[in-house]
């Protein structure tokens, strides 16, 4: 028992670093997810939807200390009644979220590894015997270093996610996971299955119905839906209530979507923009929450760029109509500018469609270095 326990100890300590990590990198990415669950069409907490940022940055870099504390064996009990109860609301969340197929991807790896939510609801449920095995054999979990150097540990752990916290939020995440990382080419990450001669997703309505005279529910799937006429007839008794998107097979997904250049009265410039040689991207994804002192930062720079590189394609993109430095301005999808860059503002430069530099308004690269970046 002692030896087995040894193993769990570690596999689930190193499972919770790992986890808390990719998260830490990007406590933005998950501070989104966070508002999805608290939004009205999961759990309906508005008020927490400020808080989201915080939150994230406090529940990443406890993830990750309490995987660190259980390896060290310090603060023993804090450490394992802390894991089971995060391990028990986390199997509820992701029950939840798999049961009424709310919000499809729980963010348990940040963007390194996207689970479904029932693989999310599994995962947990392991993790939750695991810790409740630890708890029920913590007497076998020791220290592996004498006291004042797991404390010294710990203590550099905790800096080390604060400061890694800090630059993903400030600046840039230090590893990015996402489509548009540097090097990507979003042409390519466009691509369907079919253009790729890979097997695309096969999708299957489910339909819920109610009838007007028993006030019976049941759910139906397209098939059934579409060969029994009485379910939607004229002078039918059913009433269709909604209708949900199930993934029947698996299949090859683009990683990017939604991706289109909306410029107004020059309509999708999406093509053009991909095949210029140099262009850079002045995103603003949240105008309501971007940074005042960014915005105006960021339009000095276009203005100077603009007098000394008129070979330069630049455009502001932002979810809204925004004017930044007097450069065209197009609309793209808010939730593609989130996921393109973090910083709000920030800049994306493009070589034929692949993302050759990204910064944050905080660290916008010299005029004269601009050239350099494509």
């Amino acid at each position: 028992m002692r030896i087995l326990t040894q193993i769990v100890r570690i596999f689930v300590g190193i499972l919770f670093i790992i986890s808390g990590l990719v998260k830490t990198v990007d406590p933005i990415g998950f501070s989104y997810k966070l508002e999805e669950y608290f939004s009205p069409d999961v759990f309906n907490i508005p008020f927490l939807k400020d808080l989201a940022l915080p939150l994230s940055i406090f529940f990443v870099i406890f993830e990750v200390m309490l995987g660190v504390l259980l390896l060290l064996g310090v603060w023993k009990k804090f450490t394992l009644w802390s894991l089971w109860l995060l391990i028990v609301f986390f199997t509820f969340l992701t029950f939840y979220s798999a049961y009424f197929n709310k919000v499809t991807d729980c963010g348990c790896f940040g963007d390194a590894l996207k689970l479904e939510p029932w693989q999310s609801f599994y995962k947990d449920l392991v993790l939750l015997v695991l810790s409740t095995f630890l708890l029920f054999n913590q007497k076998y979990i020791k220290r592996f270093i004498a006291q004042p150097f797991s404390y010294v540990i710990g203590l550099i752990w905790l800096v080390a996610c604060g400061f890694i916290a800090y630059w993903g939020v400030a600046h840039l995440p230090l590893v990015d996971f996402r489509a548009y990382a540097v090097g990507k080419s979003i042409p390519e990450g466009m691509k369907s299955a079919e253009e790729l001669g890979l097997k695309p997703p096969i999708i299957m309505l489910k339909y819920e119905l109610e009838n007007r005279v028993t006030h019976q529910k049941i759910k139906v799937d397209e098939e059934k839906y579409l060969a029994d006429k009485h379910y939607w007839e004229e002078g039918s008794s059913w009433d269709l209530i909604s209708t949900r998107e199930i993934v029947k097979e698996k299949g090859y997904t683009p990683p990017i979507h939604d991706f289109m250049i909306d410029c107004g009265t020059e309509g999708d410039m999406t093509d053009v923009y991909l095949s210029e040689p140099k262009v850079v991207m002045v995103i603003t994804s949240l105008p309501s929450r971007a940074s005042e002192k960014g915005l105006a930062k960021i339009a000095e720079w276009v203005q100077a760029l603009k007098a000394e590189n008129p070979d330069i394609k630049i455009l502001n993109v932002s979810s809204q109509n925004l004017n930044i430095g007097g450069v065209n301005s197009c609309l793209m999808d808010a939730t593609t500018l989130k996921t393109m860059i973090r910083s709000n503002p920030g800049v994306v430069f493009l070589n034929k469609g692949t993302v050759t530099a990204k910064f944050a308004w905080r660290d916008l690269p010299k005029i004269k270095n601009v050239n350099a970046n494509f």
